[in-house]
C-alpha cells in the first residue's frame, strides 16, 4: 500500500496501488482527530509492525502495516505524532504543549472479544463512550451461569451495558483497563467527543 501524510489538512491517505489506473484515487482518508498509532510487532508478526486505528462511520477500523526497514516505520510513527500535535496546536492555540502531548496516539489499553447482552439499540453504534466517575460512569464485575459467564456491568449517565467474557482472566483485565479510564480526568478532546456522541444519539 502507498500512504501519503498531509500536514496541511491533517490527514493520512491510503492510496490504491500505483500500478492501477486509479492510482491517485484515495482508498481511505484518515483525519488526525480520529487516528491512533502504535507499534504492534507481536500482533502483526513482524518486527517492524504498526497498527493505525481510526474512526469510520462511527466504528473503529484498523490498518496493520509493516516495512522491512525499522527506520521507515519509526519515521512514519514520529511523523504521524508530529502531525497530530500540529493539529491539536491549531485547534487549541491557547493550550500548552504539555497538556496536548498526552492526547496524541494513546496506546490501546485492552482489546478482545466480549459478548454484549441486554437491550439492543435499533441503530447500534458499536461503541460506548466512557467518561469519568465524577460524571456518573462506573464499572463492576458480575457472574452468571453459562459459557460466557464472567460479566462486566458498565453504567453510564444514559443506561447500563452488560458485557460477558469467556474467561475470568479476561474479565479481570477488562475491569482493570476500564477502571483506569474512568479514573482519569477528561481532556478537552474528551469533552468534545462526548458532546458529539450525544448529538449522534
Amino acid at each position: 500500500m502507498y500512504f501519503w501524510l498531509n500536514s496541511r489538512v491533517f490527514c493520512i491517505t491510503d492510496l490504491l496501488p500505483s500500478t492501477t489506473a486509479q492510482s491517485k484515487v484515495p482508498k481511505a482518508v484518515i483525519y488526525m482527530k480520529d487516528l491512533s498509532v502504535s507499534f504492534q510487532p507481536e500482533k502483526i508478526g513482524h518486527a517492524h509492525g504498526l497498527q493505525i486505528s481510526y474512526l469510520k462511520e462511527e466504528r473503529t477500523r484498523n490498518l496493520f502495516v509493516y516495512h522491512e526497514s525499522g527506520q521507515v516505520i519509526v519515521s512514519w510513527f514520529n511523523a504521524i505524532r508530529a502531525t497530530q500535535l500540529a493539529y491539536l496546536q491549531r485547534k487549541h492555540p491557547t493550550v500548552e504543549d504539555n497538556e496536548l502531548i498526552p492526547q496524541i496516539s494513546r496506546c490501546c489499553l485492552k482489546e478482545g472479544y466480549m459478548e454484549k447482552t441486554g437491550p439492543m439499540d435499533a441503530l447500534e453504534l458499536g461503541a460506548v463512550f466512557i467518561g469519568t466517575e465524577n460524571y456518573g460512569y462506573s464499572v463492576t464485575g458480575r457472574r452468571r451461569p453459562g459459557r460466557w459467564n464472567w460479566g462486566i456491568a458498565m453504567t453510564t449517565p444514559g443506561r447500563q451495558f452488560i458485557f460477558m467474557c469467556e474467561q475470568e482472566q479476561d474479565q479481570r483485565e477488562w475491569l482493570e483497563a476500564l477502571r483506569e479510564v474512568i479514573s482519569r480526568p477528561m481532556t478537552l478532546q474528551d469533552y468534545a467527543n462526548e458532546a458529539n456522541w450525544r448529538r449522534r444519539k
